[in-house]
């Protein structure tokens, strides 16, 4: 890949719009604190940072030029800055560059640069469009490199579920740079006035059921506000569907089990009857955050990426699990991804595995997520980073999601990631959620349409 200037984040974040599942928050380390905290968590990964930092450093003395791509929001973009810069101060065999791409159109700009080999030597994908590039050739293996010494990660420091969500039977194909289980936020203060059984109570007695939700989200309705807001992407559909013990893969096709059909009644009734309101019809500037901080809705889904601007602003708030149908604790949700992946036209390919495995492994993560930061670490020793925060009071929750959850690129959904499926389908689920359409009309369209998008990108 060409050598391209360096742009300060300054300039990024000036440029930049809002997205993402995966983003992290927080001081870099200092390089001994790093070593001090590797050395006693995993010493694989220390070994092979070592390893990597002496092949580096005794090249022929020229540096390596990469560049990295991603996307992000203001504080994101900085946060990315931290680790690309922990990385180059680590070793001098490698110098790499961050640019960022705007939000905005980013997964099919993204498709389009690496089909015509201009994409940079390591770019972000998304967990939408991941199973896409795998298939179609146009990211590189990792597995080979993650064996050798020269990586600093390997495979055994992750977590499998999200390891999975890019694993074939062919080999690994990007590494998550960290992850975003999905749990409820809710204001125990709020609840607390409206006289409302506390969801932490409910859930210890085997009793988060959609039943009890069905009545907190009727009391809140009766003061004004909305229960929840059910937001305006498939995902959060499919955590009700998970968590009904639904399916919407027949191992062929795109297809509403009983269980599945029954959890889009309930959402479609309850969007109805008002309990519910849909994000897609929320006026401009009143985003799910927004309805929250405004006390406007009781529940409202999302990863830890709200944590910190809740905390920072003085916001009431906990986690809880979503519910189950049953009562069972911990039902499937989605664990919100994204992954670092190395263009397989890179010139520098060695160069980019070794800047990849640095920014997804313990040091990388390190560097992007200590405190009360905006997303969770895909590196099992580093969960102790999360835990001292002790933002907000029942944080265990969300790691115990991402310990039973699942992601896109899994078996679940895998078939479904690529661009313009979520889409396509998601306008079909809107004559429901928006007109009131039957939702058993709504799921046989829906079904036709996703295997019309299937053949197009087969």
């Amino acid at each position: 890949m060409k050598k391209r200037n360096i742009i300060t984040a300054s300039v990024l974040a000036g440029a930049m719009l809002m997205t993402a599942c995966s983003s992290g928050a927080g001081q870099t380390p200092t390089e001994s604190e790093s070593n001090t905290e590797t050395e006693n968590t995993d010493t694989s990964t220390a070994g092979a940072e070592n390893a990597s930092m002496e092949e580096a450093d005794s090249a022929s003395g020229e540096t390596v030029e990469i560049v990295y791509t991603s996307r992000g929001n203001a504080d994101e973009i900085k946060v990315y800055q931290q680790a690309v810069d922990a990385f180059n101060e680590a070793q001098s065999g490698v110098h790499v560059t961050f640019e960022a791409l705007p939000s905005d159109g980013y997964d099919q700009a993204l498709i389009t640069q690496l089909a015509g080999g201009t994409a940079a030597d390591v770019i972000f994908v998304g967990d939408t469009i991941i199973n896409q590039l795998i298939k179609n050739g146009t990211i590189a293996n990792l597995e080979d490199f993650m064996a050798t010494d020269s990586s600093y990660a390997k495979v055994e420091d992750f977590d499998e579920t999200v390891l999975n969500a890019t694993r074939t039977e062919d080999g690994i194909w990007g590494l998550s740079v960290d992850c975003n289980p999905m749990v409820l936020y809710y204001s125990p203060a709020m609840f607390e006035e409206l006289n409302i059984e506390d969801p932490q109570e409910l859930f210890a007695n085997g009793e988060w059921s959609w039943d009890k939700f069905d009545e907190i989200c009727t009391t809140l309705k009766e003061n004004g506000k909305y229960g929840l807001v059910q937001g305006g992407d498939n995902i959060r559909l499919y955590n009700w569907v998970f968590g009904n013990g639904g399916s919407i893969w027949d191992g062929d096709t795109y297809k509403f089990d009983d269980k599945a059909r029954e959890a889009f009644h309930y959402v479609c009734d309850r969007i109805q009857d008002g309990r519910f309101v849909y994000g897609g019809t929320l006026p401009d500037g009143q985003g799910e955050d927004a309805m929250f901080m405004s006390k406007q809705a009781g529940f409202i889904a999302a990863g830890r990426w709200l944590t910190k601007t809740f905390h920072d602003e003085g916001i009431d708030f906990d986690y809880i699990p979503y519910p189950s149908k049953s009562g069972e604790q911990y039902s499937p949700a989605q664990i919100c991804l994204g992954f670092l992946c190395v263009n397989v036209k890179s010139e520098h390919l060695e160069e980019a595995m070794q800047f990849l495995t640095y920014y997804c492994g313990t040091y990388g993560q390190e560097a992007r997520i200590t405190g009360v930061g905006t997303s969770v670490p895909s590196v099992k020793t580093l969960d102790d980073m999360l835990i001292e925060s002790e933002v907000p009071a029942h944080l265990d929750h969300i790691l115990k999601v991402r310990a039973t959850g699942w992601a896109s690129g899994t078996d679940e959904v895998k078939d479904t990631m690529f661009a313009g499926f979520a889409d396509a389908t998601k306008s079909v689920f809107e004559e429901a959620y928006v007109n009131g359409a039957d939702p058993d009309e709504v799921i046989e369209k829906v079904e036709a349409k996703a295997a019309e998008v299937i053949a197009e990108n087969q």
